[in-house]
Protein backbone atom coordinates (compact mmCIF):
# COMPACT_ATOMS: atom_id res chain seq x y z
CA UNK A 1 0.00 0.00 0.00
CA UNK A 2 1.34 3.42 -0.93
CA UNK A 3 1.36 6.02 1.82
CA UNK A 4 1.20 9.69 0.83
CA UNK A 5 2.23 12.65 2.91
CA UNK A 6 -0.63 14.75 1.59
CA UNK A 7 -3.76 14.98 3.68
CA UNK A 8 -6.02 14.98 0.60
CA UNK A 9 -8.83 12.49 1.18
CA UNK A 10 -10.95 10.36 -1.09
CA UNK A 11 -14.37 12.00 -0.61
CA UNK A 12 -17.63 10.11 -1.17
CA UNK A 13 -21.15 11.48 -1.48
CA UNK A 14 -23.59 9.44 0.64
CA UNK A 15 -27.39 9.55 0.30
CA UNK A 16 -28.59 6.19 1.64
CA UNK A 17 -29.02 4.61 -1.80
CA UNK A 18 -27.53 1.34 -3.01
CA UNK A 19 -25.71 3.27 -5.73
CA UNK A 20 -24.04 5.44 -3.10
CA UNK A 21 -22.91 2.31 -1.23
CA UNK A 22 -21.35 1.05 -4.49
CA UNK A 23 -19.47 4.35 -4.62
CA UNK A 24 -18.35 3.87 -1.00
CA UNK A 25 -17.02 0.38 -1.79
CA UNK A 26 -15.04 1.68 -4.78
CA UNK A 27 -13.69 4.62 -2.80
CA UNK A 28 -12.73 2.46 0.20
CA UNK A 29 -10.59 0.21 -2.01
CA UNK A 30 -9.05 3.30 -3.60
CA UNK A 31 -8.26 4.96 -0.26
CA UNK A 32 -6.81 1.75 1.20
CA UNK A 33 -4.45 1.00 -1.68
CA UNK A 34 -3.29 4.62 -1.85
CA UNK A 35 -2.92 5.11 1.91
CA UNK A 36 -5.36 8.02 1.93
CA UNK A 37 -8.13 9.10 4.28
CA UNK A 38 -11.74 8.30 3.39
CA UNK A 39 -14.28 11.05 4.05
CA UNK A 40 -18.00 10.23 3.79
CA UNK A 41 -20.19 13.30 3.25
CA UNK A 42 -23.94 13.72 3.32
CA UNK A 43 -25.60 17.08 2.64
CA UNK A 44 -29.10 17.57 4.02
CA UNK A 45 -31.24 19.72 1.76
CA UNK A 46 -33.54 22.32 3.36
CA UNK A 47 -37.14 21.13 3.51
CA UNK A 48 -39.58 22.86 1.11
CA UNK A 49 -42.18 23.83 3.69
CA UNK A 50 -42.93 27.30 2.29
CA UNK A 51 -44.51 29.25 5.16
CA UNK A 52 -44.73 26.26 7.51
CA UNK A 53 -41.81 25.32 9.72
CA UNK A 54 -41.06 21.62 10.21
CA UNK A 55 -41.66 20.34 13.71
CA UNK A 56 -38.76 19.61 16.03
CA UNK A 57 -39.69 15.93 15.87
CA UNK A 58 -39.40 15.91 12.09
CA UNK A 59 -36.06 17.73 12.21
CA UNK A 60 -34.74 15.17 14.69
CA UNK A 61 -35.94 12.26 12.55
CA UNK A 62 -34.30 13.60 9.39
CA UNK A 63 -31.10 14.21 11.34
CA UNK A 64 -31.20 10.66 12.71
CA UNK A 65 -31.72 9.14 9.25
CA UNK A 66 -28.85 11.17 7.81
CA UNK A 67 -26.45 9.91 10.49
CA UNK A 68 -27.77 6.38 10.00
CA UNK A 69 -26.89 6.57 6.31
CA UNK A 70 -23.40 7.83 7.14
CA UNK A 71 -22.77 5.07 9.68
CA UNK A 72 -24.08 2.41 7.28
CA UNK A 73 -21.67 3.78 4.66
CA UNK A 74 -18.80 3.63 7.17
CA UNK A 75 -19.65 -0.02 7.91
CA UNK A 76 -19.71 -0.76 4.16
CA UNK A 77 -16.28 0.86 3.77
CA UNK A 78 -14.83 -1.26 6.61
CA UNK A 79 -16.29 -4.39 5.02
CA UNK A 80 -14.14 -3.66 1.96
CA UNK A 81 -11.07 -2.34 3.80
CA UNK A 82 -11.07 -3.48 7.47
CA UNK A 83 -8.01 -1.39 8.39
CA UNK A 84 -9.61 1.81 7.12
CA UNK A 85 -10.97 4.39 9.56
CA UNK A 86 -13.63 6.33 7.62
CA UNK A 87 -14.50 9.86 8.67
CA UNK A 88 -18.11 11.04 8.42
CA UNK A 89 -19.50 14.54 7.95
CA UNK A 90 -23.04 15.88 7.82
CA UNK A 91 -23.45 19.17 5.96
CA UNK A 92 -26.52 21.35 5.54
CA UNK A 93 -27.48 22.65 2.12
CA UNK A 94 -27.15 21.73 -1.53
CA UNK A 95 -25.25 18.47 -2.19
CA UNK A 96 -23.50 19.79 -5.31
CA UNK A 97 -22.24 22.86 -3.46
CA UNK A 98 -21.06 20.70 -0.54
CA UNK A 99 -19.12 18.28 -2.73
CA UNK A 100 -17.58 21.00 -4.89
CA UNK A 101 -16.39 22.68 -1.69
CA UNK A 102 -15.00 19.36 -0.42
CA UNK A 103 -13.24 18.78 -3.76
CA UNK A 104 -11.00 21.80 -3.15
CA UNK A 105 -8.89 19.72 -0.75
CA UNK A 106 -9.79 16.23 -2.01
CA UNK A 107 -7.71 13.72 -3.91
CA UNK A 108 -10.88 12.81 -5.77
CA UNK A 109 -14.65 12.87 -5.25
CA UNK A 110 -16.66 9.68 -5.76
CA UNK A 111 -20.44 9.45 -6.27
CA UNK A 112 -22.92 6.81 -7.38
CA UNK A 113 -24.71 7.03 -10.71
CA UNK A 114 -28.22 7.20 -9.27
CA UNK A 115 -29.81 7.60 -5.87
CA UNK A 116 -32.68 9.09 -3.89
CA UNK A 117 -32.41 12.57 -5.33
CA UNK A 118 -29.71 13.71 -2.93
CA UNK A 119 -26.23 13.19 -4.32
CA UNK A 120 -27.37 11.30 -7.40
CA UNK A 121 -30.37 11.18 -9.68
CA UNK A 122 -31.78 9.57 -12.79
CA UNK A 123 -29.10 8.11 -15.06
CA UNK A 124 -25.86 9.93 -14.23
CA UNK A 125 -27.82 12.62 -12.44
CA UNK A 126 -27.39 16.36 -12.28
CA UNK A 127 -25.02 16.04 -9.31
CA UNK A 128 -22.56 13.83 -11.18
CA UNK A 129 -22.68 16.09 -14.21
CA UNK A 130 -22.21 19.26 -12.18
CA UNK A 131 -19.32 17.76 -10.23
CA UNK A 132 -17.59 16.52 -13.38
CA UNK A 133 -17.84 20.02 -14.82
CA UNK A 134 -16.94 22.10 -11.76
CA UNK A 135 -15.07 20.06 -9.14
CA UNK A 136 -11.53 21.07 -8.20
CA UNK A 137 -10.41 17.43 -8.14
CA UNK A 138 -11.01 14.43 -10.41
CA UNK A 139 -14.48 12.92 -10.12
CA UNK A 140 -15.37 9.22 -10.21
CA UNK A 141 -18.95 8.21 -11.04
CA UNK A 142 -19.44 4.58 -10.05
CA UNK A 143 -21.74 2.80 -12.45
CA UNK A 144 -22.45 -0.90 -12.11
CA UNK A 145 -20.37 -3.10 -9.84
CA UNK A 146 -17.65 -1.33 -7.86
CA UNK A 147 -15.31 -4.30 -8.37
CA UNK A 148 -14.72 -5.34 -11.99
CA UNK A 149 -11.94 -7.17 -13.82
CA UNK A 150 -10.54 -5.93 -17.11
CA UNK A 151 -8.28 -3.07 -18.15
CA UNK A 152 -8.22 0.62 -17.34
CA UNK A 153 -9.42 2.28 -20.56
CA UNK A 154 -8.30 5.81 -21.41
CA UNK A 155 -9.37 8.02 -24.30
CA UNK A 156 -6.44 9.75 -26.01
CA UNK A 157 -6.87 12.69 -28.40
CA UNK A 158 -3.86 14.92 -27.68
CA UNK A 159 -5.81 17.66 -25.87
CA UNK A 160 -4.67 19.10 -22.52
CA UNK A 161 -7.45 17.30 -20.64
CA UNK A 162 -6.60 14.08 -22.48
CA UNK A 163 -2.96 14.34 -21.39
CA UNK A 164 -4.02 14.64 -17.75
CA UNK A 165 -6.40 11.71 -18.21
CA UNK A 166 -3.53 9.65 -19.64
CA UNK A 167 -1.34 10.48 -16.63
CA UNK A 168 -4.09 9.46 -14.23
CA UNK A 169 -4.91 6.30 -16.19
CA UNK A 170 -1.29 5.06 -16.07
CA UNK A 171 -1.16 5.76 -12.34
CA UNK A 172 -4.49 3.97 -11.78
CA UNK A 173 -3.42 0.93 -13.79
CA UNK A 174 -0.13 0.79 -11.87
CA UNK A 175 -1.84 0.97 -8.46
CA UNK A 176 -4.47 -1.61 -9.41
CA UNK A 177 -2.04 -3.97 -11.16
CA UNK A 178 -4.13 -3.74 -14.33
CA UNK A 179 -3.30 -3.41 -17.99
CA UNK A 180 -3.98 -0.16 -19.80
CA UNK A 181 -6.03 0.08 -22.98
CA UNK A 182 -5.22 3.38 -24.72
CA UNK A 183 -7.89 4.22 -27.29
CA UNK A 184 -7.60 6.86 -29.99
CA UNK A 185 -10.66 7.29 -32.20
CA UNK A 186 -10.77 9.15 -35.50
CA UNK A 187 -13.47 9.87 -38.03
CA UNK A 188 -13.00 8.16 -41.42
CA UNK A 189 -12.13 10.52 -44.24
CA UNK A 190 -14.94 11.35 -46.66
CA UNK A 191 -14.65 10.28 -50.29
CA UNK A 192 -14.17 13.91 -51.35
CA UNK A 193 -12.31 16.76 -49.66
CA UNK A 194 -12.35 20.22 -51.22
CA UNK A 195 -13.46 18.78 -54.55
CA UNK A 196 -10.56 16.30 -54.62
CA UNK A 197 -11.29 12.57 -54.69
CA UNK A 198 -9.48 10.57 -51.99
CA UNK A 199 -8.25 7.05 -52.70
CA UNK A 200 -7.38 4.18 -50.39
CA UNK A 201 -3.76 5.35 -50.14
CA UNK A 202 -4.95 8.63 -48.58
CA UNK A 203 -6.93 6.72 -45.99
CA UNK A 204 -4.00 4.43 -45.17
CA UNK A 205 -1.72 7.45 -44.71
CA UNK A 206 -4.31 9.14 -42.51
CA UNK A 207 -4.63 6.07 -40.31
CA UNK A 208 -0.85 5.77 -40.05
CA UNK A 209 -0.74 9.38 -38.85
CA UNK A 210 -3.22 8.58 -36.08
CA UNK A 211 -1.10 5.58 -35.04
CA UNK A 212 1.92 7.91 -34.84
CA UNK A 213 -0.05 10.39 -32.74
CA UNK A 214 -1.01 7.70 -30.23
CA UNK A 215 2.57 6.39 -30.05
CA UNK A 216 3.89 9.89 -29.36
CA UNK A 217 1.37 10.44 -26.57
CA UNK A 218 2.28 7.14 -24.90
CA UNK A 219 6.06 7.25 -25.31
CA UNK A 220 7.10 9.00 -22.08
CA UNK A 221 4.45 7.33 -19.94
CA UNK A 222 5.47 3.81 -20.88
CA UNK A 223 9.00 4.57 -19.70
CA UNK A 224 7.67 5.99 -16.43
CA UNK A 225 5.41 2.96 -15.81
CA UNK A 226 7.36 0.00 -17.28
CA UNK A 227 5.33 -2.54 -15.31
CA UNK A 228 2.01 -1.47 -16.82
CA UNK A 229 1.10 -3.60 -19.87
CA UNK A 230 -0.23 -1.30 -22.58
CA UNK A 231 -2.48 -2.16 -25.49
CA UNK A 232 -2.92 0.47 -28.19
CA UNK A 233 -6.12 0.80 -30.18
CA UNK A 234 -6.68 3.15 -33.11
CA UNK A 235 -10.32 2.89 -34.09
CA UNK A 236 -12.56 4.60 -36.62
CA UNK A 237 -15.97 5.97 -35.73
CA UNK A 238 -17.66 8.17 -33.16
CA UNK A 239 -15.45 8.81 -30.11
CA UNK A 240 -18.16 8.50 -27.45
CA UNK A 241 -19.70 5.37 -28.94
CA UNK A 242 -16.37 3.56 -29.29
CA UNK A 243 -15.33 4.38 -25.72
CA UNK A 244 -18.71 3.18 -24.44
CA UNK A 245 -18.12 -0.05 -26.40
CA UNK A 246 -14.69 -0.57 -24.80
CA UNK A 247 -16.07 0.26 -21.35
CA UNK A 248 -18.21 -2.88 -21.51
CA UNK A 249 -15.24 -5.05 -20.47
CA UNK A 250 -13.29 -2.41 -18.50
CA UNK A 251 -12.79 -1.92 -14.76
CA UNK A 252 -12.55 1.87 -15.21
CA UNK A 253 -12.70 4.44 -18.01
CA UNK A 254 -10.63 7.61 -17.68
CA UNK A 255 -11.37 10.66 -19.84
CA UNK A 256 -10.71 14.36 -19.95
CA UNK A 257 -13.74 16.53 -19.44
CA UNK A 258 -13.33 18.28 -22.77
CA UNK A 259 -11.32 17.07 -25.75
CA UNK A 260 -10.58 18.26 -29.26
CA UNK A 261 -14.15 17.55 -30.33
CA UNK A 262 -15.58 19.94 -27.71
CA UNK A 263 -16.24 23.67 -27.82
CA UNK A 264 -14.17 26.01 -25.67
CA UNK A 265 -17.24 27.27 -23.84
CA UNK A 266 -18.40 23.84 -22.69
CA UNK A 267 -17.28 22.66 -19.28
CA UNK A 268 -18.12 19.02 -19.96
CA UNK A 269 -17.64 17.50 -23.40
CA UNK A 270 -20.06 15.24 -25.23
CA UNK A 271 -17.77 12.21 -24.81
CA UNK A 272 -17.64 12.61 -21.02
CA UNK A 273 -21.40 13.07 -20.85
CA UNK A 274 -22.05 9.99 -22.98
CA UNK A 275 -19.84 7.84 -20.74
CA UNK A 276 -21.47 9.16 -17.56
CA UNK A 277 -24.86 8.15 -18.98
CA UNK A 278 -24.03 4.86 -20.69
CA UNK A 279 -20.79 3.28 -19.44
CA UNK A 280 -21.42 0.04 -17.50
CA UNK A 281 -18.26 0.61 -15.43
CA UNK A 282 -16.97 3.45 -13.21
CA UNK A 283 -15.90 6.61 -15.07
CA UNK A 284 -13.12 8.93 -13.88
CA UNK A 285 -13.27 12.47 -15.30
CA UNK A 286 -10.27 14.82 -15.17
CA UNK A 287 -10.45 18.50 -16.11
CA UNK A 288 -7.44 20.47 -17.30
CA UNK A 289 -8.19 23.19 -14.70
CA UNK A 290 -7.88 20.74 -11.81
CA UNK A 291 -5.05 20.51 -9.30
CA UNK A 292 -4.35 16.82 -9.89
Amino acid sequence: MRVHNEQDAVVVGVDGSGSALDAVAWAAKEAARRGRRLLLVHAQLPLPFDDLEPTERLRDELHRVAWQWLHEAADAARDVAPDLHPEVRLDQGDPVTALIAASASAYEVVVGSRGYGGFTGVMAGSTAMALSAHAHSPVVVVRGSAVRPGPVVVGVDGSAASELALARAFDQADVEGARLLAVHVWHPLPAWVGGIALDERDRVEAEAEHHRLLSERLAGWQEKYPDVPVERVVARGHVAQRLVDYSDTARLVVVGSRGRDGFAGLLLGSTSQALLHHSPCPVLVVRDEQRH
